[in-house]
């Protein structure tokens, strides 16, 4: 309960649900490349705004700017990945619960990266809850396929 980043997480989960429903409700009146230009425009934006404010009046104490091919090919991949998910809601037999299910297997890379990249600690608490949350993919997945 005093936990205020286990209250995100809740709070995250919820606005991704709502957010999947959304996008499939608008996925009905609008092609996936029109809305895949928007977001594109709408993550410029916000993107902008936040490096505009945050990094960018203090990069030469913090972290300063250094190119990358990393940069690119980050929103290429991001943008192919967000085309292919915006692709499957345009599918009027896609299911979004299945839709959903793929997107959030994105937490089985998080907690990789974490474990071997980023040497995080407390491997088997949050082991636990990837299992918890791979049991709820699979009873998701067994839901749909009946």
């Amino acid at each position: 309960k005093s936990n205020k980043w286990i209250w995100c997480v809740a709070i995250a989960t919820f606005m991704g649900a709502v957010s999947g429903l959304y996008d499939k409700y608008i996925m009905r009146s609008f092609s996936p490349m029109f809305v895949q230009s928007w977001f594109n425009l709408y993550q410029m934006i916000i993107m902008a705004v936040i490096c505009g404010l945050l990094w960018y009046p203090k990069r030469d104490q913090t972290t300063p700017f250094r190119w990358s091919w990393a940069i690119p090919l980050i929103s290429i991949f991001i943008c192919i990945g967000d085309f292919a998910y915006f692709s499957s809601l345009n599918d009027p037999d896609s299911m979004i619960s299945v839709v959903s299910l793929v997107r959030r297997s994105s937490v089985i890379i998080s907690f990789a990266c974490g474990a071997l990249i980023f040497k995080e600690r407390n491997l088997k608490a949050k082991a636990f809850d990837l299992i918890l949350i791979l049991l709820g993919m699979a009873f998701i997945w067994i839901g749909t396929t009946r």
